[in-house]
Formats: C-alpha cells, sequence, structure tokens
C-alpha cells in the first residue's frame, strides 16, 4: 500500500468512516450538479419517450453477384 504510513498518523476508526463521508458527499454533489444543470438526465429519469426521425429506407441492391 503506497500510503500505508498515514495509519500511523490517523487512526483508522477515524480516517475510514472520513473518507468514506468524503466520497458518498462528493458524489451527492455531482449527481446534484448534473439534475439542475442539464437538460437530458431529468428527462431521462423520468422515463420520457423522444420521438426521432426515421432512418432512410436501405437502397436497393444495385448489382446481383455474379454467376459462377
Amino acid at each position: 500500500m503506497i500510503y500505508g504510513k498515514i495509519w500511523c498518523v490517523v487512526k483508522p476508526s477515524v480516517g475510514i468512516p472520513l473518507m468514506l463521508g468524503t466520497v458518498a458527499v462528493s458524489s451527492f454533489a455531482v449527481h446534484y450538479a448534473l439534475l439542475t444543470h442539464t437538460t437530458w438526465l431529468p428527462k431521462y429519469y423520468e422515463g420520457k419517450a423522444t420521438t426521432t426521425a426515421a432512418a432512410p429506407a436501405p437502397a436497393a441492391l444495385v448489382a446481383a453477384a455474379p454467376k459462377q
């Protein structure tokens, strides 16, 4: 472990909950920012169907395979 000596300074009973709490708060902040600053994510969570343009029909085969 690259930072193994940190536990000589910080007790694991304090450091581990502090790190997990930091991860939880930052995750909440990112999700909140996405919900408040984008238009597509709230629509995605609501499950609204979107209308899309129809794809053009494929072109007919121009040349047939040569006979052997």
